[in-house]
């Protein structure tokens, strides 16, 4: 089910993790359609940070980023990086979940002389077993993208092989030695679209929230008490140390609703004599699965 704004969105920027040819490529191909989104320039970075970034700069801008895979859980250099931007207005417009369908590529059209492997750490991760089980004392290097590990062995020789998606092979000409090569075949990952525009209730939205407790006996079990009082649905929660003091964690939720909804406003008044620090991340549509 394909969802769209009622209005087109026109930016500057829009920056993602690059090279082409990447998941969050894919990803932003999505957001341009879904979200009528009219970009100047669409242009790649090398990491999550300078994403992020670059768009707490420059205000007219949008960001797509990684942010959980199924397997490996929550990308933590997207979650430090999102908290650390400067510009309140920044938010969660949306988000995107994509099959990771990992492909074994190179020059070479024969896996027997592939010595070494490159890719991102997540997709390293989740490809160990078929690596352990097909090659023999194997080399591994890490790189910043998946794309990235396609775009460099394009420039070495043939015993260096990448893991990528499909669509890297074809724009960096490499030949697929082997397909579906993820240990986990229903693997997938959440991808977000960063921007500064407020997104409408839609019924069927999810809200993001960054927040840290009171040292205080049993805070948080209050503040997910909340939650439960009012019958809000709590989708994820994730704890990160606030990089303050020892001991101190920022915890990040998503749960169902908007931040205009009436239970959610009056949730979150509830919380806030039991919270110490606390930051809006975004409402925006939960996303309904779609044919790509």
């Amino acid at each position: 089910m394909k969802y769209k704004q009622m209005n087109e969105i026109n930016v500057d920027n829009v920056y993602y993790l690059g090279p082409n040819g990447s998941y969050t490529h894919k990803a932003l191909e999505i957001f341009l359609e879904e979200y009528s989104i009219c970009a100047q320039k669409t242009q790649e970075m090398r990491t999550i940070k300078s994403i992020l970034v670059a768009i707490d700069e420059n205000v007219n801008s949008l960001g797509v980023v990684p942010i959980e895979n199924s397997i490996e859980g929550i990308v933590r250099e997207s979650i430090d990086n999102l908290i650390r931007v400067n510009d309140l207005e920044l938010k969660i417009m949306g988000e995107v979940i994509l099959p990771i369908n990992h492909c074994l590529m190179s020059k070479s059209k024969d896996i027997k002389n592939i010595k070494t492997v490159i890719s991102h750490p997540q997709a390293l991760a989740q490809c160990a077993q078929y690596l352990e089980s097909t090659f023999n004392n194997i080399h591994i290097l890490e790189e910043t993208s998946t794309s990235a590990a396609a775009k460099r062995v394009a420039s070495l020789d043939e015993t260096y092989a990448a893991i990528a998606n499909e669509m890297a092979a074809k724009y960096f000409d490499l030949n697929i030695l082997d397909k579906s090569i993820n240990d986990e075949k229903d693997n997938k990952t959440r991808f977000l679209l960063i921007g500064r525009c407020t997104m409408p209730q839609t019924g069927l939205d999810k809200t993001s929230l960054v927040f840290s407790t009171k040292n205080i006996s049993g805070a948080l079990s209050k503040v997910l008490n909340v939650f439960n009082k009012y019958g809000i649905n709590l989708l994820y929660i994730d704890s990160r140390p606030s990089k303050k003091n020892l001991g101190e964690y920022n915890f990040f939720i998503d749960f169902e609703g908007h931040i205009n909804d009436e239970t959610v406003n009056s949730a979150l008044e509830e919380m806030k004599p039991l919270i110490s620090f606390y930051r809006y991340n975004g409402s925006y549509k939960k996303y309904q699965n779609i044919k790509i």
